[in-house]
């Protein structure tokens, strides 16, 4: 009999597995009544980031105290369980006079938000967040099963993941719309490279002191046959989920290793024009083998290619940062840091990493006049990367008096709508074939 206990137990904690959980859920649901049954379902944000810094015996201990936490209000919960890792899920009853959905949804939002409170004390981690999505049954739904309560929690736990603010999400059909539209995206993507339906754009990169046009990064653009395009906001996110931007991330280093060499070859004007790199590669590192190969077919300099990481890769993953940073040195590239400013450990980081250059997030150029606290903070990075002999470019030049400000500090490279927002190959060409200052031709 014990065997049989164990067996049914999560060992760490002591929940239901979640098969165990299921069928007790499904008993549940069968027999609602006039009451609501609520599945919570929740997740740990960076707890990746606590077993990698303190170790997975502190991670555990984060768990069952987590456990000890929510279990405390056992006495209206139905049954719980672990489903994996640091995903836990739990069902709970409401009486047909208790709280409304929403008004439940903001119980659990503040629970979260004490715990967060009390476990960053004992954990010492300011990043700790706790990611919850609701659903809930009734009457009505009496025919929905254990399963697919479950991943409706849970696809509302996905979206709250996603939010910077709001950490709890209360599940609503509009959410399977948008699941629908996730896989007509992802798999429209083989087709839509075999077919050439993604484009590369241009973004214009201007040295401060002359406003001459010295440099560009490549961004992707998709553009269906019937003109509509998907834009990027949308399918990035999704593409590096579903790890398909390994291969849209090699498409766009090839069209533009193709775009240098013709241009090279017709003894055109050229600048060097910088990539994106996606945090996918550091689980694969394939990248500095296609790099490679581009590099032999192309015969395109290294100083021509500069690649982009930006500030929350090297944040997730610095070992592996780090060892990519060395391959493409060795090869002869630049390696930037995009996003600078955007995350915790960005002063840190450039102590470590052997960067070539960084891009101010746009984060420090505020809308509207730009404030004394700005200004300060913005003269101060600029002087710390010279002092590290590292280049810096500012995104996000918006006004005159953005770009102004920035020739005073002295930031060497300028990138933003003030200049040009990102343009096709064919307009870009035209901007390279131009004499003299860009200020007023690139818009």
């Amino acid at each position: 009999m014990v065997k049989m206990k164990t067996d049914r137990t999560d060992v760490l904690t002591g929940l239901d597995r979640y098969e165990v959980f299921l069928e007790k859920l499904q008993r549940e649901i069968e027999n609602v009544g006039e009451d609501r049954i609520v599945i919570i379902y929740t997740d740990i944000k960076h707890f990746k980031y606590i077993n990698d810094t303190y170790g997975y015996k502190v991670g555990d201990s984060l768990l069952k105290d987590f456990v000890d936490d929510f279990m405390k209000n056992k006495a209206v919960i139905l049954c719980a369980a672990r489903v994996y890792s640091d995903n836990f899920v739990t069902a709970g009853r409401i009486a047909p006079d208790g709280p409304g959905n929403e008004e439940f949804r903001d119980l659990i939002h503040q629970l979260n938000r004490d715990r967060e409170t009390k476990f960053r004390e004992k954990y010492l981690n300011s990043r700790l967040q706790f990611c919850t999505g609701i659903s809930v049954t009734d009457k009505n739904s009496r025919s929905l099963d254990a399963e697919t309560a479950v991943s409706n929690a849970n696809l509302a736990r996905k979206v709250a993941k996603e939010m910077d603010s709001d950490c709890c999400v209360l599940f609503d059909q509009s959410m399977m719309e948008g699941i629908k539209r996730e896989v007509e995206i992802t798999s429209g993507i083989p087709k839509a490279l075999a077919q050439r339906e993604f484009q590369v754009y241009f973004q214009p990169k201007i040295d401060t002191e002359t406003l001459s046009l010295i440099g560009a990064e490549a961004l992707i653009r998709w553009q269906k046959p019937d003109g509509a395009f998907v834009y990027p906001d949308e399918f990035i996110p999704l593409i590096e989920r579903s790890g398909q931007v390994v291969d849209v991330d090699y498409y766009v280093y090839r069209e533009v290793f193709s775009f240098l060499a013709r241009r090279l070859r017709e003894g055109e004007r050229v600048v060097p024009i910088s990539v994106n790199v996606s945090r996918v590669h550091l689980n694969r590192m394939h990248i500095l083998e296609y790099v490679k190969s581009l590099l032999e077919e192309f015969q395109v300099p290294c100083s021509l290619v500069e690649f982009e990481l930006t500030e929350s890769i090297y944040l997730e993953n610095t070992e592996r940062a780090l060892d990519l940073i060395k391959g493409l040195h060795k090869m002869g590239f630049k390696v930037s840091m995009d996003d600078f400013g955007s995350g915790y450990s960005s002063l840190n980081l450039l102590s470590k990493l052997p960067i070539d250059i960084i891009k101010l997030d746009r984060v420090f150029l505020k809308e509207g006049e730009m404030q004394e606290n700005d200004r300060i903070i913005i003269s101060c990075v600029v002087d710390m990367a010279k002092r590290l002999q590292i280049t810096s470019l500012c995104e996000g030049v918006e006004t005159r008096e953005q770009s102004n400000y920035l020739k005073e500090v002295g930031c060497q490279m300028q990138q933003g709508f003030y200049f040009s927002r990102p343009i096709p190959q064919a307009v870009f060409e035209k901007l390279l074939e131009e004499k003299g200052e860009p200020e007023g031709v690139l818009n």
